[in-house]
């Protein structure tokens, strides 16, 4: 079938579209809210996975997803959206001083980091591949849509995007966070912070980023 047949059994040809009579499948908020967001990525799933049976594949994907929805849950947030090999999520801000909802975020992070050891001999116990991942969190305003045949709302927002995208500076099993977030966590106690050398660019301008794991006692340095 030609793309001129596909075309018109679809009703897709532009001039025969009547774009007023179609559903609103996807429903855009008004509304915004302020929130961490946190996007996680598994390092090199596609060649890893590459090798390995559908059976095996289906397992290692499903653990792990399974595994950070449970932990994000369990600290408070949701999780809103399955791209494969990451998850997206968000923690919505309840009061002015923002710090739970922070707190919460953070620790969330920094347990699927510390957690890394464990959760790999699970993976092992089954016969599978290491796990490997990055983390990346930030804050700011969010919006939201939803679609007509689910349930959980997706987010978009510049705070989004700007997630992804540092999360490839990451590195592997460590949490970075961009420079709005370190504004307003940087004085709470019992995490460190360190500003990297890598940078992203937001309207001609250089956006920080920083590493943040939990704060060692003096007996641990």
């Amino acid at each position: 079938m030609g793309i001129s047949e596909i075309q018109s059994s679809a009703n897709l040809n532009a001039t025969n579209w009547d774009f007023a009579s179609q559903p609103d499948n996807i429903l855009f908020s008004e509304k915004s809210c302020t929130c961490c967001v946190g996007f996680i990525d598994m390092v090199d799933s596609t060649r890893i996975t590459a090798g390995l049976t559908r059976s095996q594949m289906s397992k290692y994907y499903s653990l792990f997803i399974n595994w950070v929805n449970g932990i994000i849950r369990g600290y408070g947030g949701k999780v809103v959206k399955n791209t494969g090999d990451g998850l997206l999520f968000y923690f919505i801000s309840l009061d002015d001083s923002h710090i739970k909802t922070v707190r919460n975020c953070l620790n969330s992070a920094i347990t699927l980091s510390i957690l890394h050891r464990n959760v790999n001999k699970k993976f092992i116990s089954e016969s599978l591949p290491d796990l490997n991942y990055r983390i990346s969190l930030d804050y700011g305003e969010v919006s939201f849509a939803q679609t007509v045949d689910s349930t959980t709302p997706d987010i978009f927002s510049t705070t989004v995007n700007l997630c992804a995208k540092i999360n490839k500076v990451a590195d592997p099993n460590k949490v970075i966070i961009g420079g709005d977030l370190y504004r307003i966590a940087r004085n709470l106690s019992g995490y460190d912070f360190h500003e990297i050398k890598e940078t992203i660019s937001i309207s001609n301008r250089a956006y920080p980023l920083y590493t943040v794991s939990e704060a060692k006692t003096i007996g641990e340095y």
